[in-house]
């Protein structure tokens, strides 16, 4: 018998895991996914914690016997490529397109439904109603939000909460491990590898390569390098040749060749000669810029938001997929329970873990972008950029011992 219907928002990984996890408990689920066709691998290297394991069991889902490539710790080169700083730390870095394609298998075709970008909500009673742009209309008894960063459904029942850029964005690469240089390779293979620059460190390590093959030499590696800029320099990057402005991302191939060209020349300048080595392997580096926001509400009447479009931190914890997974499971079992009382403190719980994330986000970013203006924000950007404390905390594998809950 069905505990009832829900409607999910968003086809990736938040409202893959909710869906997956309400299905677990009885519900009947359809998923509402804006882009026509699957989506693409977004390029991302994903550090898993316990949260992500535990979400997809919970979920009844069976696991990998790998779901990433093994990092035993992670390396600091200097400028010269010495190595000035080591930490052991076990961990499976991941992809993004892995762990999308892995979750998106388990749920049927007839539960996905491409090609229905939202347009409107309305609530009645006990039910709740999505209204898309294509003239569909669903009508369930709740409605999950796991879109994104940019959420609809979160514009449309808190538009007051919009992501804040926060003075720095980021340069991305994803190649072929065996474009890197062999002795590089030796020495990067299973670590996280950083470098420090003016603005912002760099950042590597190896994951899934195509068709998620974790085959040694046919893997890709992921990096990424933080750069300082304000709101005028990330509209200039996020502006392609012919002067049109992606406000939302460029598209990799329209990232204009000037400031790669720049950004070869920063690394030659400041980074170690195995990080130029692999930043010049690639073709075609892409650009992110850097948002946070929480929000200190998760339900609206009938409506639910969980993952990015509840609360979205700096990529430096390392806790995306991990935290969208942990909304999901523990937001199935609040609904399930239908029990007084369960639903608002699900809300409390996962607000106040939000706003943790989205705080120790903040602290390991404290020393990129905007210059520390006061003697605490000096004190702790001072603290933060300190080898140890960068290749210990940064999308560590135990974030609980960072989070100020």
């Amino acid at each position: 018998m069905s505990r009832g219907r829900v409607t999910v928002i968003g086809g990736s990984m938040a409202g893959l895991f909710a869906a997956l996890a309400l299905r677990a408990r009885g519900f009947e689920v359809g998923v509402y996914e804006r882009a026509e066709d699957a989506l693409a691998n977004r390029g991302a290297g994903i550090a898993t914690h316990k949260e992500l394991y535990e979400a997809v069991r919970a979920a009844g889902v069976e696991l990998r016997d790998e779901m990433g490539v093994t990092a035993h710790g992670r390396v600091m080169f200097d400028r010269e490529g010495a190595v000035i700083h080591e930490h052991a730390m076990h961990q499976i870095m991941t992809s993004w397109g892995l762990i999308y394609r892995f979750l998106r298998a388990q749920l049927p075709d007839e539960a996905y439904f491409p090609g229905h970008a939202l347009s409107n909500i309305e609530s009645q009673g006990n039910q709740v109603t999505a209204r898309f742009t294509n003239g569909a209309e669903v009508t369930a008894d709740w409605l999950i939000g796991g879109d994104g960063a940019r959420s609809t459904v979160r514009s449309l029942v808190a538009p007051a909460v919009i992501p804040a850029y926060v003075g720095y964005f980021g340069w991305r690469g994803l190649i072929d491990e065996a474009r890197v240089p062999q002795a590089v390779l030796d020495q990067v293979a299973h670590r996280m590898a950083f470098g420090m620059a003016p603005g912002g460190h760099w950042l590597g390590y190896l994951v899934a390569g195509p068709d998620d093959t974790l085959e040694p030499g046919k893997r890709w590696y992921n990096w990424g390098w933080y750069r300082s800029g304000d709101a005028a320099v990330l509209r200039d990057h996020l502006t392609d040749i012919n002067g049109v402005y992606y406000e939302n991302g460029i598209p990799h191939h329209l990232v204009r060749p000037d400031l790669v060209a720049a950004m070869r020349a920063d690394a030659a300048r400041h980074l170690a000669p195995q990080i130029q080595s692999i930043i010049n392997a690639t073709d075609m580096p892409f650009l992110q810029g850097m948002f946070d926001f929480s929000c200190d509400r998760l339900v609206f009447d009938r409506v639910v938001l969980i993952g990015d479009a509840a609360a979205t931190a700096r990529p430096h914890v390392g806790m995306g997929v991990s935290k969208a997974a942990d909304d999901a499971a523990t937001l199935a079992e609040a609904l399930a329970a239908d029990a007084p009382g369960a639903l608002e403190t699900w809300e409390q719980q996962r607000v106040r873990y939000g706003r943790a994330v989205v705080a120790w986000g903040r602290d390991l970013g404290s020393y990129i972008g905007p210059q520390p203006d006061t003697a605490e924000h000096r004190a702790k950007a001072a603290h933060h950029m300190r080898p140890e404390v960068l290749l210990s905390a940064t999308a560590s594998s135990t974030p609980e011992a960072f989070l100020a809950l």
